[in-house]
C-alpha cells in the first residue's frame, strides 16, 4: 500500500487520520422483530437519501448501510448517491432464510468495487443475534462462496467485537479469513464494554490476520454509567472520538476508517416509541 486513500478502497490506509466514515443501524431485532430501519426512517422511500447527503455533509467519507432479504435491495442501492461508497452489510442480526440466494440478489445489485460484510457481528450469539456463532458463520461463508463464484463480487471485509482479547474471540473471524475471501478485519470497540486499551487490540488484530484494518463500529452512549466508570476522563461524544483518535495513532497500525455507529441517534431497541437513545453522531443529526 502506497498510503493514498481512494474511496473506493476501504483497505487502502489513509494519511494522517483515518476517514470518517457514517454508520447506519439496518438490523433486525430477532426477540420483538424491531427493524431498525423503519424506526429510524432509513428507507428508500424515506429519509435514506436526506441521511446519506448529511452525513456527507457533516464529513463523513462514506458510509455503513445494510441490503436485508427483507427489504428491496436495489432500491436500497439505488438511494445512495454514487459517488458516496457504502459498506454494505448483507446480514445484521436477522440471517436469510436462502443465504446463497440472498448473495447473489446482492453482489448483482452492487455497484463494481463495492465492499460488504457478510455477517455483522458473528460471536455475538444467540442472546442478542438469535443464532449460535457456529450458524452465523457457516451463513457468512456460504454468501461468500456464492458470490465468489458470480463474474461480479463484491470486496469481503469481516466486523466483530474485540473488547479483550481471550482467545475466544478470535474464531468467527479466524473462520472467516481463513476462507481466503477476506481482504480487511473489521473491529468493533465500545467504551461499556472495553477491557484491553484499543491500541493494543489494533496491534493484535493487525499482527494476527496481516490484512489492512477498520474500526467498523465505534460510538458512545451518553445514557450508558459502564462507558463512564471505564473512561472517566471522557465526557461526551466528542471526546471518545478523541480518544479513539488518539489510540489509532498510537497502535501504529494503518487504520482505513472509523466507523461512528450508529450515526443517527438510536430508537430504544425494546420499544421505540418510548424515545431514542443519545448515541449518535455529535454533530448535527440528520
Amino acid at each position: 500500500m502506497d498510503g493514498a486513500f481512494h474511496p473506493l478502497d476501504w483497505s487502502q490506509a489513509a494519511t494522517g487520520d483515518p476517514p470518517l466514515i457514517a454508520g447506519f443501524e439496518c438490523g433486525r431485532l430477532h426477540w420483538n422483530g424491531h427493524d431498525l430501519l423503519h424506526s429510524t426512517g432509513h428507507l428508500p422511500d424515506g429519509r435514506m437519501q436526506h441521511h446519506h447527503a448529511t452525513a456527507r455533509a457533516e464529513g463523513a467519507a462514506g458510509a455503513r448501510d445494510g441490503v436485508s432479504w427483507r427489504h428491496d435491495i436495489v432500491a436500497r442501492v439505488q438511494a445512495v448517491p454514487p459517488d458516496f461508497p457504502v459498506i454494505w452489510d448483507m446480514a445484521h442480526f436477522d440471517l436469510p432464510p436462502r443465504p446463497a440466494q440472498h448473495a447473489i440478489a446482492c453482489s448483482l445489485a452492487l455497484p463494481d468495487n463495492a465492499w460488504a460484510i457478510a455477517v455483522n457481528e458473528p460471536s455475538v450469539g444467540r442472546r442478542v443475534a438469535g443464532v449460535v456463532r457456529s450458524r452465523a458463520v457457516d451463513a457468512g461463508l456460504k454468501m461468500m462462496t456464492t458470490a465468489a463464484m458470480l463474474p461480479r463480487r463484491p470486496r469481503f471485509a469481516t466486523c466483530d467485537p474485540f473488547h479483550h482479547l481471550h482467545p475466544e474471540v478470535f474464531r468467527a473471524t479466524d473462520r472467516l479469513v481463513a476462507s481466503g475471501l477476506i481482504e480487511m478485519v473489521g473491529v468493533n470497540y465500545y467504551p461499556h464494554h472495553a477491557v484491553e486499551p484499543l491500541h493494543h487490540v489494533l496491534r493484535v488484530v493487525a499482527d494476527r490476520w496481516r490484512l489492512p484494518v477498520m474500526i467498523t463500529e465505534t460510538g458512545w452512549h451518553d445514557g450508558l454509567p459502564a462507558a463512564h466508570r471505564r473512561f472517566p476522563h471522557i465526557h461526551d461524544r466528542w471526546g471518545w472520538l478523541a480518544h479513539v483518535r488518539a489510540e489509532v495513532e498510537r497502535s501504529g497500525v494503518p487504520v482505513a476508517g472509523i466507523c461512528w455507529y450508529p450515526w443517527l441517534d438510536m430508537p430504544d431497541w425494546g420499544d421505540p416509541d418510548r424515545g431514542r437513545w443519545p448515541c449518535g453522531w455529535p454533530g448535527r443529526q440528520a
